[in-house]
């Protein structure tokens, strides 16, 4: 094994010598120099329409990435971002439709995200659009626990703040290749120009390619994907108070996707990916905001304007056998429009507000037309003379809300405050649906014919408070405690309207018709600099109810929908620590612990009672630790090393509701080590080192159980170059 590795190094090196002296790297984006004090750990403060506040003397569990360690730990997509943060885990499994978020015992996976993302102020609602490439990311913030008071219905268990680097912050160009193995290339190109003081214009663009991990043993196929993207930003300073900024970004994906394995449960080993019909996924995305924000001595204000449109289609094997069973093709076209006005207060008074209004619409057309072939018709249609028959399913889904809300705090001379806040969410959904089947019957003069075509629709509305005290001790440490609320609305199972043809006597809205998800999340914690910029500790316990949990089960035919956990519990911690030892050596350590049971549930479709049973797919631990250490070489080729070195946990991870299978827990060892001169660095990485066997995702159809295995031991060398 380890000469086959020495034989795909000595490639890598020639491949990078063919390509990759074009470029080497920069640490930091915004000085040509390396800053001497560039792995201490720095104070992340929001400047957004609704916070202005250091990140850390907010009253809620926080973390934060910024620009140096998004790049130096290779976070090239959201999922990157998994276990780096205490109790948030995104598997990466499917393709990218698939964007599951688990944070402390809540999640979504086939339904509305449970955790909201913002794109320079922008929200992104659907979790389709989640997964994309990063490039120019100037930070990460990460909220835990429901942010629904300011960010609504998307915010149940946490929120995801990105900020894109501004061209009047910062100006020149920036080259990165990176090449890897599995043949793992990638190159990002953009350019930063103002025009002025006042106006500054940013473009960018990258592609991605990849030969994939797994092979179908089938026809030969490796889950191989290819992506490209682009983003243009127009800043603009109108006037001393007046600003305005623009964006447009387009993101293509082409995968070869679903490298799902069967499992023996028995032996707990995967066999071979091995199956007959096609399964991937194509997506073209855009994604455009407008922000005005006008600033005077005691208020800000800020309107933001968002537009996403998003065109899909997935292939995908049902059964995923080499017997032609069953396939669907699924196809979606997306249309969202989103409008928020925010007033907040911008002076150092005591007490400070911010108050705003949101609307959404979103129209969402799937066309999903599933294919029973010959192996499928002999077991579920036997009486057909048909060799295959296809189930058409037509569905339009469109959706819109609106929302006010307000939120104040006080912040009293003795170093205590009060922040109360509430928000008025209202959203109406509806689904039109036309699906049919026709196929012929042994002996019936005429074909027989199945179908079901009408509209169901429903509305919610819901007040979402939120209450904080906190204490600071002095400038550096403080406490709170918090109770908020948060929310989460239903909506309709349009797969289950295949099940339902034939099917007489039945209520269509009941059946298909999910509930809406509230929780109340209790939590106490601190944020504490224990040594002034040496030490960072925080840490927090919460407790949660969550009622009407939407998860996804699966039915005797093979389905995949959503349905309601009447009560669930979950309590835990988290504790995130953060150390500059000496002037070039730094370290992190990120704990979380989850304990997510339920408590009244019983599954309607296959009628079993799971009470005092595990959240499924709910990660109990997740453990991240991190060092990193710069040494100053200072000679006429070569300023300084980095080595750097991280390690990340996750388990146990039960797969099913009886808690019958799981994945236990497992870590795995990424490393790099980067050559600093000026603006230049070349940077060796390796991720999984250990080459850790471990399962990522699993499900059962007809009767049959099937894992996707974890990615392999991966390895390369990345170069940028900025000018």
């Amino acid at each position: 094994m380890y000469k086959l590795i020495l034989i795909q190094i000595t490639i890598l090196m020639k491949k990078l010598c063919y390509i990759g002296l074009l470029s080497i790297a920069t640490c930091n984006i915004f000085a040509a120099e390396p800053a001497q004090d560039s792995l201490l750990l720095k104070e992340v403060v929001i400047n957004a329409p609704k916070e202005a506040i250091s990140l850390r003397e907010q009253p809620t569990a926080s973390y934060s990435l910024n620009i140096q360690r998004i790049e130096n730990e290779q976070i090239n997509s959201l999922k990157d971002i998994s276990l780096n943060v205490p109790n948030f885990y995104i598997p990466d499994y499917g393709s990218k439709l698939t964007s599951s978020i688990y944070v402390r015992g809540i999640s979504s996976r086939m339904n509305e995200p449970s955790v909201g993302l913002y794109v320079d102020d922008i929200p992104y609602l659907d979790k389709s659009c989640f997964d994309f490439d990063f490039y120019d990311l100037q930070s990460i913030i990460l909220l835990q626990g429901p942010q629904g008071t300011l960010y609504g219905r998307n915010a149940i268990a946490g929120l995801v703040n990105m900020y894109t680097v501004s061209p009047l912050s910062y100006q020149g160009t920036r080259v990165s290749l990176s090449y890897g193995n599995y043949n793992d290339f990638q190159a990002k190109l953009s350019h930063y120009h103002k025009f002025s003081d006042k106006v500054g214009l940013s473009v960018a663009g990258y592609y991605k390619s990849n030969d994939g991990y797994f092979t179908n043993s089938y026809n030969g196929d490796k889950n191989s994907s290819k992506s490209a993207g682009g983003r243009a930003k127009l800043d603009w300073q109108l006037s001393k108070k007046w600003k305005a900024g623009v964006s447009v970004a387009y993101d293509h994906s082409d995968q070869k996707a679903y490298p799902y394995a069967q499992y023996d449960t028995l032996t707990q080993k995967a066999k071979d990916v091995n199956y007959n019909d096609e399964s991937s996924y194509l997506r073209d995305m855009v994604s455009a905001g407008l922000s005005i924000q006008r600033s005077s001595k005691n208020v800000l204000f800020t309107s933001a304007t968002g537009y996403q449109y998003l065109t899909d289609r997935m292939k995908i094997d049902q059964d995923f056998t080499p017997s032609p069973i069953f396939s669907l093709t699924q196809k979606q076209k997306e249309q969202i429009v989103t409008q928020e006005f925010v007033l907040r207060s911008k002076n150092n008074k005591p007490y400070q507000w911010v108050t705003g209004a949101f609307g959404f619409y979103k129209n969402l057309d799937i066309n999903s037309p599933m294919l029973f072939e010959s192996a499928g018709m002999a077991m579920m249609l036997p009486f057909s003379s048909d060799p295959e028959v296809t189930v058409p399913g037509e569905f339009k889904t469109p959706t819109w809300g609106a929302a006010i809300y307000h939120q104040s705090t006080y912040n009293f001379k003795n170093g205590f405050s009060v922040t109360a806040g509430l928000r008025y969410d209202y959203e109406s959904v509806k689904i039109d649906y036309n699906t049919s089947e026709t196929f012929d019957i042994y002996g019936m003069p005429r074909p027989l014919t199945y179908s079901l075509v009408g509209s169901s629709s429903k509305s919610f509305n819901q007040l979402l408070p939120k209450v904080a005290l906190k204490y600071d001790f002095n400038n550096r440490s403080n406490v709170y405690a918090s109770v908020t609320k948060g929310y989460k609305a239903g909506g309709y199972n349009y797969a289950m309207f295949s099940n339902l043809l034939g099917e007489t006597n039945t209520d269509v809205n009941a059946v298909t018709y999910y509930k809406p998800e509230t929780s109340w999340d209790y939590e106490i914690g601190t944020h504490n600099e224990i040594v002034k910029n040496k030490l960072y500790v925080d840490a927090s316990v919460f407790y949660i109810d969550d009622r009407n949990q939407q998860l996804v089960t699966s039915t005797s035919e093979g389905s995949r929908v959503i349905t309601n956990a009447d009560k669930v519990q979950s309590y835990g911690l988290e504790t995130n620590v953060r150390v500059n030892i000496t002037h070039n050596l730094s370290a992190t350590a990120a704990y979380g612990f989850t304990h997510s049971t339920f408590k009244d549930y019983t599954d309607t479709v296959n009628k079993i009672n799971y009470n005092k049973k595990y959240v499924p797919f709910a990660p109990q631990n997740t453990l991240s630790l991190g060092l990193s250490y710069g040494l100053n070489v200072n000679t006429s080729w070569l300023d300084k090393v980095v080595f750097s070195a991280q390690y990340t946990g996750v388990g146990k991870i039960y797969w099913d509701e009886a808690n019958s299978l799981y994945q236990d827990f497992y870590g795995l060892l990424n490393g790099q080590i980067s050559f600093v001169k000026k603006s230049f660095q070349l940077t060796g990485w390796i991720k999984n080192a250990l080459d850790k066997d471990y399962n990522t995702f699993y499900f059962e159809s007809l009767g049959k159980s099937f894992v996707q295995k974890g990615k392999p031991m991966t390895f390369g060398v990345s170069a940028n170059y900025s000018f």
